[in-house]
This record gives C-alpha cells, sequence and structure tokens, in this order.
C-alpha cells in the first residue's frame, strides 16, 4: 500500500477514516479488539483470498500484526481503511480501503473484503456506495479506482451496481509474499457534477 505524505502542497481534503454510516453498516475504524473477526470471517478463509492479493492467514498472530499496523496507520490523515461493522451483531465482517493514493491528479484505488458468510446480501455495494461518495465529496478525489480478477464476475457487479465503469482489462503484477500475477478488469469512478446534470 503506497501512502503519500504531501500534506504541505495537498490538493485533497484529508481527514483520515472517519466513521460512516449505511443503513445496515457502521463503517468504522480498526480496532486490536477486532483481531478474532477478522481472522475468522475473511482473514483465514481460502475462499475470500481467492480472488485476492493477501494470503490467508495461519493464526491469529499473524491477523493481529496485520490489525496492529492498520491501528497504527490511522495516525496518518491521509489513510482510508474502514472496519464494515453489522449494526445488530456488531461483528465486523469485512473491510474497505483505499490505496495508490496520486495527490495532484485527485486519484486513488478503492478495495473490499466481506466474509464469505455475508456474500450475495447487498453489502459490499451498499458500502462501497457510500465510501465513493465520501471520498469524492469530502476528500475530493476526482478519479477512483478498482480492479477485480477476472474470474470474480461478482465483484465486476458490485462495482458496476456503485457506479463503476469498466475501462480496460489488464495484467496486475503485485509484489507481495506470493508475487502474483493476475489478470484483471479495471473500472473507474468520477463523481458526475451535478451542475452539468
Amino acid at each position: 500500500m503506497q501512502l503519500n505524505s504531501d500534506s504541505i502542497n495537498s490538493v485533497l481534503n484529508h481527514t483520515g477514516t472517519l466513521n460512516l454510516e449505511t443503513d445496515r453498516f457502521i463503517l468504522r475504524k480498526f480496532h486490536i479488539s477486532d483481531v478474532h473477526d477478522v481472522f475468522t470471517n475473511w482473514a483465514s478463509d481460502k475462499d475470500s483470498a481467492k480472488y485476492n492479493a493477501w494470503s490467508v492467514h495461519t493464526s491469529q498472530d499473524v491477523t493481529k500484526e496485520y490489525v496492529t499496523e492498520w491501528v497504527e496507520w490511522y495516525k496518518k490523515k491521509n489513510y482510508y481503511h474502514w472496519a464494515i461493522t453489522d449494526k445488530e451483531t456488531e461483528e465486523v465482517i469485512g473491510s474497505v480501503s483505499v490505496s495508490n493514493i496520486r495527490e495532484r491528479k485527485k486519484y486513488c484505488e478503492i478495495g473490499y473484503t466481506v466474509a464469505q458468510k455475508r456474500w450475495n446480501q447487498g453489502i459490499a455495494t451498499e458500502v462501497l456506495i457510500k465510501v465513493l461518495d465520501f471520498l469524492t465529496d469530502e476528500v475530493g478525489f476526482e478519479t477512483i479506482r478498482a480492479l477485480h480478477d477476472i474470474r470474480n464476475i461478482s465483484s465486476g457487479r458490485v462495482m458496476k451496481k456503485a457506479g463503476m465503469v469498466f475501462v480496460k482489462n489488464k495484467t496486475q503484477i503485485f509484489l507481495s509474499g506470493q508475487n502474483l500475477v493476475m489478470k484483471c478488469s479495471v473500472y473507474e469512478y468520477k463523481k458526475v457534477n451535478p451542475q452539468l446534470r
């Protein structure tokens, strides 16, 4: 994940990860106490990791290392990473994060994960719409892109439902523990200027 700290010449109104709310979910910062939910609901699940660039976590200790790092990064005003929390159960069932911020171009990329047990309930679409609106209306991003493994057709449907438009297919190299090469579909979101309607 690339975080730019060009705050002196910032053209964006960085706020950091603020609480957001949808009909069914609270989007908030991760806490160390979320380790169990993160590990159980997606980080240890092979199906959840199948189309993603992260490796399955082998223990809660591994997940704790990641969550500890995320919590530390909240000190940065240009770090955006939300825990998707069910309002009724208060269980953390997924995440939404921003990466590859380009200040001057007002550009970023967005990614999301939802627990397999909650797939096909419209959750990713609901939270993605909320985060896209926040990033464009409050922070000032003009272009937001997301990509998915071309085999993960469901993720493409989520992006379309959230107002994103297909741009192209491309080969993406993820330099992580796995050094993956993945064929991806790229989608883009540009906020429509209400004055142009």
